[in-house]
């Protein structure tokens, strides 16, 4: 026999309500089920991105912002002709051509891996 008291009873209420939350909020998420030629599964999605997507795209033009502003402190590197897009992951590609030759695109690259939340830094620059 279950002990009729009143904090029994809240338990018992408590429980029901986070196993009903938990169902609810499976039923929130929404799709449209069918198969779509590989199985069942949520149909493809359109419209505005996600917020996570649109973080990251956000996270990554800084980042962008960051390496260029960083080349184009340093006058050695000859910065003026470079461009700087993030691949995402912390990868970054510089690209361009340096005015300031070899070392101009060596020095880039040594300083594009310097700044925080660069991982890597790719060489597609061309050196007269």
């Amino acid at each position: 026999m279950v002990p009729n008291n009143s904090f029994t009873r809240r338990a018992g209420l408590l429980a029901c309500s986070l196993v009903a939350g938990v169902v609810l909020a499976g039923c929130a998420v929404g799709g449209d089920y069918r198969d779509y030629g590989g199985g069942y599964g949520r149909a493809p999605q359109s419209g505005p991105m996600s917020n996570q997507e649109a973080s990251r795209m956000a996270y990554e033009q800084e980042l962008e912002r960051r390496v260029m502003s960083a080349l184009r402190a340093d006058p050695r590197v000859g910065a003026q002709g470079l461009t700087v897009k993030s691949e995402g992951d912390g990868v970054v590609a510089i690209g361009g051509t340096p005015a300031n030759g070899a070392a101009g695109r060596d020095l880039a690259l040594l300083i594009a891996r310097s700044v925080p939340g660069v991982r890597r830094a790719v060489n597609t620059m061309t050196v007269n």
